[in-house]
């Protein structure tokens, strides 16, 4: 439960200021607030947000209370997760004991004769739940704060996939048509609910239709029981497939996920999506069959010393054989899902869990224009990977062949699994210590080795020495990995031009190199952010036009992003003092991102300034359109007065520029 912040924990947490609400602050304003300020989605993810501002409210900013509530969620989930996959084998052992409400035909042949020992599922179920709590992998979705977004979305997927399952179970034992009605509505209320709420967390949620469905076709094959009401002694239940159940996945999948895909196409398809990324849309899709294949490797072999926070130095594909384990990794994707298929009669939970697995990447292995590794991204997908593994070694019989040496791997695994994830654990608790493992492990990754080098310069507090030299060395040594961002250069000219300003040219002449011939993405944008409030808080001590040059080879990309726009306009107005560029590039932030008010309120107080007033009263109705529940109160009202003759006003600068 030691340890600090790390990356993206920042702009989420840390410079979230709408996030810190401490008990002299806390209005309803400032809860909602709160609740739409999370720079990571469009959708804002409130519940994930509101949960931060409590736990900053309860400990001042301490990380402490974020991360235990992070384990608490962790636990939360293992138990739904117990009670999901139980839930499950008993549908599985429904059909395979042949209970009446199933309809025999449907059964698999092989199936139909083998009894089904209910203890081995309880015991299935509790060692896959065990096994995915302590998995190392999923330690990413606990200690590293912000990735609570994921575990609180996979708590409303994991109590609505068990909602689903335990629904399809009164139904299929339903007695009275009554039950069978309550059976339907508690599956639809499981997939609704469970989706809707998981969308104020993370957008995984959308997925739980999917595994929802996998598990209809691979276990339940939509069979459907009707009760001969009040005659249950003497009634065989007609059997049929429950076309209610297609029109439940009709309208919260079918419809929605081509409605979702065109969207997500049409999007994916524009250059001006894949401004900030070094790759393109093919590279993307031709990269991520090497990264599910590595995802298996780490989930079910787990390294402490290859997983990581970090795994920006994955090579990305540019062709089959460019590297050849693209092909390869096709190849063996391509092999799972035909085993899938193959399983699907035989042995249904090994087929449920690759289909488990690959559904789980939908949304972050295809065509939306994300960062290519993150391993919190297996936080349910590696319930399917355990699922697949687990009955591959337990089964579900009586008795099973070489019972000790099965009970032996599943120890070994399992102890092995706890061991990796406590060496991790205790790397997480320092956040240096943690740094300078993950730039140990992973020299080529130039994330890894910058946060090592920053965190040796903080420690040092800038003064001479080892701790300051150690710093330097590592931050070269960033800059020089190929492909780098320019973040380890601005470290490198605050470094060198701390309180006085010494010979900076070679880092300058790197830095706008790389803004120049680099797609802009926000580490870019965040080094230019940097630079700029450190010249203004008069810490660095460089030559201005060298930070000018900078901007410019910045803004000389094609597709540039508001937020860069808004970064520029900050040191037009802040520093260069002119008004006119000020208000051209925030105008321009504002047409990038017309939802973000901080764009519109810095731009709404220059043309107040400048004694605009149709378009500051322009601002602000759009501001007004944005006030949800009172959020922006205060910064309309303040704006209201300005365009009152003889009122002052001055810009606000806590905006995305600090993020």
């Amino acid at each position: 439960m030691a340890g600090g912040w790390v990356f993206d924990d920042y702009p989420n947490i840390v410079e979230n200021a709408a996030i810190h609400i401490t008990q002299g602050h806390s209005t309803l304003a400032a809860w909602v607030n709160s609740a739409v300020s999370s720079p990571s989605s469009f959708l804002r993810r409130p519940l994930a947000s509101l949960t931060f501002s409590m736990n900053w409210y309860a400990g001042a900013g301490d990380p402490s209370p974020f991360k235990i509530t992070n384990i608490a969620i962790h636990l939360i989930n293992g138990v739904l997760l117990f009670c999901m996959l139980r839930a499950l084998l008993q549908l599985l052992g429904l059909r395979q004991d042949g209970f009446p409400a199933v309809a025999q035909t449907t059964l698999p042949d092989r199936a139909k004769g083998e009894p089904f020992d209910w203890a081995a599922a309880t015991r299935v179920a509790l060692i896959v739940s065990t096994a995915w709590m302590l998995l190392p992998i999923n330690l990413m979705a606990v200690l590293y704060v912000v990735q609570r977004m994921e575990s609180l979305c996979q708590i409303f997927i994991l109590a609505g996939l068990w909602a689903y399952l335990h629904g399809r179970w009164m139904m299929l034992t339903a007695r009275t048509s009554r039950r069978d009605r309550q059976g339907l509505a508690l599956i639809v209320s499981g997939i609704v609910f469970g989706t809707v709420l998981g969308l104020t967390s993370k957008e995984t949620a959308v997925l739980l239709p999917v595994f929802a469905f996998l598990a209809e076709w691979i276990i339940l094959r939509f069979a459907r029981a009707i009760p001969a009401e009040n005659t249950l002694a003497n009634s065989t239940k007609k059997q049929t497939t429950d076309a209610r159940l297609w029109w439940t996945f009709a309208t919260t999948l079918f419809v929605p996920a081509a409605l979702g895909f065109a969207w997500l196409l049409r999007s994916a398809l524009r250059p001006s999506s894949w401004a900030g990324r070094d790759f393109t849309l093919a590279q993307r899709l031709l990269t991520e069959p090497r990264v599910l294949v590595d995802y298996l490797h780490w989930t079910l072999l787990p390294n402490p010393m290859v997983l990581s926070l970090y795994h920006d130095e994955i090579t990305i594909s540019t062709g089959l054989l460019t590297p050849w384990t693209t092909l390869g990794a096709i190849i063996v994707l391509a092999a799972l899902i035909v085993l899938a298929i193959l399983l699907r009669n035989r042995q249904p939970l090994i087929s449920l869990g690759i289909g488990w697995f690959f559904a789980a990447q939908l949304l972050t292995a295809t065509i939306i224009p994300l960062e290519l590794v993150y391993e919190q991204r297996m936080y349910f997908a590696s319930i399917g990977v355990l699922l697949a593994a687990g009955t591959c070694l337990l089964g579900l019989r009586r008795r099973i062949t070489l019972p000790i040496v099965r009970g032996f791997l599943v120890a070994v695994a399992i102890l092995w699994f706890a061991l990796s994830t406590h060496l991790r654990a205790r790397e997480w608790s320092n956040p240096l210590r943690l740094a300078v493992a993950e730039a140990s492990y992973h020299p080529t990754s130039e994330r890894a080795v910058y946060e090592a080098g920053r965190l040796l310069l903080i420690a040092s507090n800038y003064e001479p020495g080892k701790t300051r030299d150690d710093s330097m060395k590592y931050l070269r040594q960033a800059a020089a990995i190929p492909g780098s961002s320019a973040l380890p250069d601005q470290a490198l000219i605050m470094l060198v031009d701390h309180d006085q300003q010494d010979d900076d040219s070679a880092y300058w002449d790197s830095m706008v190199r790389k803004l120049r011939d680099q797609p802009t993405g926000q580490e870019n944008i965040s080094a230019l952010i940097a630079l700029t409030q450190c010249y203004r808080h008069g810490t660095c001590k460089f030559d201005l036009n060298q930070l000018q040059r900078a901007y410019r080879a910045a803004l000389s990309r094609p597709h540039t992003i508001a937020r860069l726009y808004g970064a520029y306009a900050t040191l037009q107005f802040d520093i260069l003092h002119d008004d006119m560029e000020a208000e051209k590039y925030l105008a321009l932030a504002v047409a990038g991102e017309p939802s973000e008010p901080a764009y519109r309120v810095d731009l709404a107080a220059l043309y107040a300034r400048n004694g605009q007033t149709d378009k500051t009263l322009e601002q602000i109705e759009a501001l007004r359109r944005l006030n949800y529940a009172g959020r922006l109160d205060e910064q309309i009202s303040k704006l209201e007065h300005a365009v009152e003759p003889g009122k002052p006003i001055t810009t606000r600068r806590d905006s995305k520029e600090s993020q």
